[in-house]
């Protein structure tokens, strides 16, 4: 095995939740992820003094740390502190409907009281309906809900620092309104170390400290959105918005936001997302920034002097002075998403062996490996917060003679060689593209709402003495949060959110506050929610998004992104229209698109009530209704979820009369956590570019249920994938 740097970033962020100048915004993540990620990654380090990694920190973030340090709060903290006695309906609903937002297996699982109590609320819902399903617990269970939300969040640093922790999630329930202000405490504690840990540990020389933009926007976009079209030629775009002034201003702030919390003025800059383009690479040099990351597709996309090679840095000639550096994708999304489901001491053996594999391959006698990822979210899926995983990680990498854990600064340092990019392709660490940002309706929507009040706030010429100083002050502060990427994330429906509303009215606040900081009136339009509810007519229409999809199929959700783009339709969408089989709810929601290379793809997602159980003997029959006659798909999992069955037949009713029409289907499919299907387009009767439906019938034990029939456009052969929607 050859001599490999190997640089950890972890990189943190929440966007901007609070209003300017509110004390309580609407979210908990940046206190919940604080007691568990934030607190866990810089502690953590304190067993392993050997072990130096990069922590990227997004200012926005620090701001809001600091703002609960003087007090300020959020509506979960607020009605978690309502003693039980006296809680409304209203709030009741509230704590029913939002209090088991931790992670099912992980959180809720680990402990036995809460897992009951969400056992009882899903019987709940089933008996009483969701409006109503609230009234079932007693003042007893919303104390001890109230109680178990949030141990469910304490990291295990936070469990092994404070006693108390671990008493209480001994303890169990029964909890008093004495333990959940002493829980509360406790945050407040935790919140108040944390700038303090990382400022100690950037000043040893254990954590350098990289940072991002101000408020977490995407770069590329901020400088010009028609950027986009470098990877998706295809894409919708709203009208162009080019503000690099602005992405300028996010720059040079997010490096005086950094400097002033931690003491030390970050050399890197983890742009959000790991976003990057020629004009943005041009922005971070001219303001210091030595290096900067992105992913090893963008690297692939561009145009080099040599290889693909993320073993060492790159220069650009455009960006003087600036390094870049290219993560390993595969590795990065292993610690992200996969190891979670394995054993540690499995997971650490994986990872060694594939470093020692990377090595192999090298020109080279050393070379760097970038491990980038999210520092927050993955714990939420692993054992006891990731302890286990990474000390047993740390632990495997000290005194390894071939290894050496360093900075990615210093890492880079460290190399001899570096290669050329001759032109960069604009691209993010996820699918080396933007449509996650841009291109759907929803999205372009946003884009059009934040040109308008950028035009609108901008001092008009020789006006510029007209509003004080302090006003400007604020308007480009409120603008300035609704640049931040999260918000564009949740529209069009990509990813699901219960929390969807939620981001879309805290951007739309931001762009209100900018016109009041002028002493301007809003637009109306800010009061309308960017997802307005579509009329049934106007749900039939096919609606076009920019993706083909790619999954593994497997049964599992092995990359987080392999259904990125997918359409999503939930179970209220799939329901028919009776009472009884709304209840029965089997499945969350189904997701589907097609591949490139002409499958129609399809996942279903079981609800929690019935889990991956569900797929143990199902019967499965889908119907496919285009312009020629139905086919019908029809598929048997054995007891084990494994596919027994796949048929296909034209036209004809399924029955024992209409055997000799069957065929062997060309069908891939695996059910395991979830169930995923590949089947030929041609097979199923879908024609490129042509509008089709498809209705899904489940039997198991003699019974059916009938979901609703989706209305679908196949997407042209040589064109982009599409949009889909239930008739």
């Amino acid at each position: 095995m050859k001599r490999v740097s190997l640089a950890f970033l972890w990189h943190l962020h929440q966007p901007q939740y609070r209003l300017r100048e509110e004390t309580v915004c609407s979210l908990p993540w940046v206190r919940l992820h604080g007691v568990r990620a934030y607190y866990d990654i810089v502690r953590v380090l304190d067993e392993f003094p050997e072990i130096r990694v990069t922590v990227n920190l997004v200012p926005c973030l620090l701001e809001q740390i600091r703002a609960y340090e003087q007090g300020g709060s959020d509506l979960f903290l607020e009605m978690g502190s309502v003693p039980a006695e006296e809680l409304d309906d209203s709030q009741r609903a509230f704590l029913f409907d939002h209090f088991f937002s931790s992670g099912e297996a992980r959180m809720i699982g680990s402990l036995p009281a809460f897992a009951e109590l969400a056992r009882r609320r899903h019987q709940a819902r089933q008996i009483r309906g969701t409006d109503q399903a609230f009234k079932e617990f007693r003042a007893a269970d919303f104390r001890d809900l109230q109680a178990l939300f949030d141990l469910s969040w304490f990291g295990f640093k936070a469990r092994e620092d404070f006693p108390e922790i671990r008493a209480l999630r001994g303890q169990g329930r029964g909890f008093t309104r004495e333990d959940i202000a002493g829980m509360h405490r406790i945050e407040r504690e935790i919140l108040a170390r944390l700038i303090p840990l990382y400022r100690r540990a950037a000043a040893s020389g254990q954590l350098e400290i990289s940072g991002s933009p101000y408020a977490h926007p995407i770069l590329p976009l901020l400088c010009d959105t028609q950027v986009a079209r470098e990877a998706l030629p295809e894409i919708p775009l709203p009208p162009r918005f080019r503000a690099p002034e602005d992405a300028e201003a996010q720059v040079a702030e997010g490096l005086d936001r950094v400097e002033r919390e931690i003491g030390i003025r970050p050399r890197g800059m983890w742009p959000s997302e790991g976003s990057l383009s020629q004009e943005a690479a041009a922005i971070l040099a001219r303001h210091g920034v030595v290096w900067s990351a992105s992913d090893v597709q963008v690297l692939a996309m561009s145009e080099r002097d040599d290889a693909v090679d993320p073993s060492i840095p790159w220069i650009l000639p455009e960006a003087p002075g600036l390094d870049l550096v290219f993560r390993d994708h595969d590795l990065s999304d292993r610690v992200g998403f996969t190891y979670s489901g394995m054993s540690a001491a499995e997971a650490v053996a994986d990872f060694l062996a594939a470093l020692r594999q990377r090595s192999d391959g090298w020109a080279q006698d050393s070379g760097l490996v970038l491990v980038a990822l999210d520092g927050e979210n993955p714990w939420e899926n692993y054992a006891d917060a990731g302890a286990d995983f990474l000390r047993g990680l740390y632990g495997a990498l000290v005194g390894n003679p071939k290894v050496t854990c360093r900075p990615v600064g210093e890492a880079i340092q460290g190399c001899t060689r570096r290669g050329t990019v001759k032109r960069l392709r604009a691209g993010s660490w996820i699918g080396a593209n933007f449509g996650i940002w841009i291109g759907g309706p929803e999205k372009n929507r946003a884009w059009e709402l934040l040109q308008q009040t950028r035009l609108d706030t901008a001092p008009a010429p020789g006006d510029a003495a007209a509003v004080p100083s302090p006003g400007r002050e604020a308007a480009w502060a409120s603008l300035r949060a609704a640049e931040g990427s999260d918000w564009f994330w949740w529209l069009d429906g990509q990813f699901h959110s219960i929390y969807r509303a939620e981001f879309d009215q805290i951007f739309r606040g931001h762009l209100r506050q900018a016109y009041e900081a002028l002493g301007k009136r809003a637009p109306e339009i800010l009061e309308q929610p960017i997802p307005v509810a579509a009329s049934p007519e106007a749900e039939k229409v096919p609606l076009e998004v920019p993706v083909w999809l790619s999954p593994a199929i497997d049964g599992f959700e092995s990359d987080f992104f392999e259904w990125e783009g997918a359409i999503r339709v939930e179970w209220t969408a799939l329901a028919r229209r009776s009472s009884m089989e709304r209840a029965q709810r089997p499945l969350e929601a189904l997701e589907f698109g097609f591949s490139r290379q002409g499958e129609f793809l399809l996942r279903l997602d079981p609800s929690a009530g019935s889990g991956p159980e569900f797929f143990k003997g199902l019967g499965l029959e889908l119907i496919f209704r285009a312009e020629s006659e139905p086919r019908h798909l029809s598929l048997a999992m054995d007891d084990q979820g494994n596919l027994q069955q796949a048929r296909w037949w034209r036209g004809l009713p399924a029955g024992e009369e209409a055997e000799a029409f069957h065929e062997l289907s060309q069908a891939r499919v695996a059910a395991r956590k979830i169930l995923e299907l590949a089947v030929p387009s041609e097979e199923v009767g879908l024609v490129p570019g042509r509008r089709a439906t498809f209705q899904i019938r489940l039997r198991r034990s003699g019974e059916e249920l009938a979901l609703e029939e989706v209305d679908l456009r196949v997407p042209p052969a040589d064109g982009s994938g599409h949009s889909w929607s239930v008739s």
